[in-house]
């Protein structure tokens, strides 16, 4: 190249880095949403975007419970490896997500991204593991688990009975049902920082319980649900327009073709009573739910739009994880994670297993063991062994491993794999 051609390409301005927008719903079930189902509850905003982008029918959490899928996301590692492998609860107040671990927001602030988080927390409490030292800028939400969204209080997974909101380090009191509270702070965010690129993680808390949203949310469902079921359906029409709130933010701005969009959800509705569940989500034809192993609690939808990398209308059948978004996202390499940009472009990506370990006493979830590769899913649950095929029998019905002892044997070695 001339002096010249190297003069012109120096003053030439760079394209600016896109908009990174990642949303993760709370317990929302691989059923609850009309594009993956549902004949309930009414989602034409997350549908469209369906629409318009990829959904996945093979996504995973790392964990079927919150706070370890929230770190694996993070990270792009397995909760092994970040410190947290259970619900952070008040007796964890003083830990978290491990300190010497760099999050997605790390990556991409050193990329030139305002980064900030707008929502749910829960990967500590206190000090250095709160969201301000994790990597993010700004930090407007709640540091807990759960909390009432008419009081604010937490009712568990830290803080209990106390209020944790806070805008960075600043202690927040206010009034008004808190979801509407968040999707007000992310409208003004989108707003407000339309000239420079950011990364913003919403981590909106809907659908988990406390089952509460307002009487015009749930009163078009009662004419054909029972109460709880109008009020759970209710939730996910709230969440799925806050959605729709956030897309439309973007378009008038003039940011939505700059603004790479995914939505997923941190796990399974919880199915057994013993555990919480109330039975108004739906995990569609997928056999358990939250605190469990089966597919359930750990297969969640996703959907993602990258404008110039995604075709609109696309479904991915490929098994992929919550790991695999730092390296598809950031670049970063990570040990437990893929770039799945490749399958955007119809390649074939090379087979791997996906690998998981969980147990909760409170709940009584037993040492529980899962891989899956290719079409097989071992599963041990406190022992008891059972072999699926996925591709004819998603929702575990008929256990092959009396049949398949072989693919078992091979599933069984990857499961002591590190």
């Amino acid at each position: 190249m001339t002096r010249r051609g190297l003069l012109a390409l120096a003053a030439a301005p760079r394209e600016q880095p896109m908009n990174v927008v990642v949303i993760l719903g709370d317990d929302l079930g691989y059923g609850d949403l009309g594009c993956y189902g549902s004949r309930v509850n009414r989602t034409p905003n997350l549908d469209r975007l369906a629409l318009d982008g990829v959904r996945f029918t093979g996504h995973y959490s790392c964990s079927p419970v919150c706070s370890p899928a929230r770190a694996a996301l993070l990270t792009g590692q397995v909760p092994e490896r970040t410190g947290v492998t259970g619900v952070l609860r008040e007796e964890h107040d003083d830990s978290g997500l491990a300190l010497g671990l760099r999050t997605m927001a790390d990556h991409f602030r050193a990329s030139g991204r305002k980064t900030a988080l707008i929502g749910k927390w829960h990967l500590g409490m206190n000090g250095a593991y709160r969201p301000n030292r994790r990597g993010f800028d700004y930090f407007w939400g709640f540091l807990n688990g759960v909390i009432d969204y008419q009081t604010h209080r937490s009712t568990g997974g830290g803080g209990r009975g106390t209020v944790t909101t806070h805008e960075n380090e600043t202690p927040l009191r206010l009034e008004g049902y808190y979801p509407d509270l968040l999707t007000n702070r992310v409208v003004e965010f989108v707003e407000r920082n339309g000239s420079q690129p950011y990364f913003l993680y919403y981590a909106h808390p809907l659908p988990h319980l406390p089952l509460q949203v307002p009487e015009r949310w749930s009163q078009p469902f009662r004419a054909s649900l029972d109460e709880k079921r109008a009020v759970y359906a209710g939730m996910v029409a709230h969440l799925d327009d806050s959605v729709g709130r956030l897309r439309a933010a973007l378009e008038r701005t003039g940011q939505w073709e700059r603004t790479i969009v995914l939505f997923l959800s941190d796990n399974g509705w919880v199915m057994k009573q013993r555990q919480g569940g109330s039975g108004v989500g739906s995990n569609g034809p997928l056999r358990g739910g939250k605190y469990e192993l089966y597919e359930g609690g750990i297969r969640v939808p996703c959907l993602l739009r990258w404008p110039g990398v995604t075709r609109a209308g696309t479904e991915i059948r490929e098994p992929s994880w919550f790991a695999d978004w730092v390296p598809t996202l950031t670049g970063i390499r990570t040990p437990d994670g893929a770039d799945l940009r490749p399958l955007f472009a119809g390649n074939k990506p090379k087979e791997r297993a996906l690998r998981w370990r969980f147990e909760d006493r409170l709940v009584k979830t037993p040492l529980s063991v899962a891989v899956r590769r290719g079409r097989w899913k071992l599963i041990d649950v406190g022992g008891e062994e059972a072999l699926f095929d996925l591709e004819s029998d998603p929702g575990e019905a008929r256990s092959l491993i009396a049949h398949e002892s072989a693919v078992a044997s091979r599933l069984r070695a990857y499961a002591t794999q590190r």
